[in-house]
């Protein structure tokens, strides 16, 4: 977009207090209200409540986040000469924004833990994403070490050239198949 395509500051300034007087504390005030009940029934081990509770919060995480990158489009849309002042004027509420998300984040990860150690059920081997088989994870490269909680992936194919062109693809069995046809081996989730 070209700098005369662009508004000027002055034309965005009443969008720009909308979101860091109205929408933004709005969203952060409902976020801290799902927290403080997730805390309140995780401590009394209502579980189906908590779980209601990180439902709803996700949801206005997910506005939150929503929010930020209509923030990003209408930065996008101000001029260049402006874009100082207007990232002056957002940066509060971009940080307070992202800490509450990491907060948040932090919390469920926290909820999902007493979940688990509070649980009155014995969990089978191999039942929990927490824990994957990794019997064969000598014989995988760094490389093609998931970092997320997927599992671990053998390389299916030894030409690297051919590498770009693999699909993972997870089944009803939760086991992996390339592109190429070929098994990776993964644990069960």
């Amino acid at each position: 977009m070209d700098d005369e395509d662009k508004l000027p500051l002055k034309r965005v300034e009443f969008s720009l207090n909308k979101f860091n007087e109205v929408a933004i504390p709005h969203h952060l005030d409902l976020l801290r209200q799902h927290k403080a009940n997730i805390i309140k029934y995780s401590a009394a081990g209502e579980w189906a409540r908590a779980r209601a509770e990180q439902t709803h919060a996700r949801r206005v995480a997910a506005q939150l986040r929503g929010l930020l990158a209509e923030l990003d489009a209408l930065r996008r849309r101000v001029r260049d000469a402006d874009l100082a002042r207007f990232d002056a004027q957002t940066q509060r509420s971009r940080d307070t924004t992202l800490r509450a998300i990491v907060d948040y984040l932090g919390l469920i990860e926290a909820s999902c833990r007493a979940l688990v150690s509070s649980s009155p059920r014995r969990r089978l081997p191999g039942s929990s994403p927490v824990s994957i088989d990794r019997a064969s994870e000598a014989q995988v490269a760094a490389s093609a070490t998931s970092t997320e909680s997927v599992g671990v992936v053998a390389h299916a194919l030894e030409d690297d050239a051919l590498a770009p062109h693999i699909q993972l693809v997870v089944q009803h069995d939760v086991s992996m198949t390339c592109h190429a046809g070929r098994r990776a081996t993964a644990g069960r989730l």
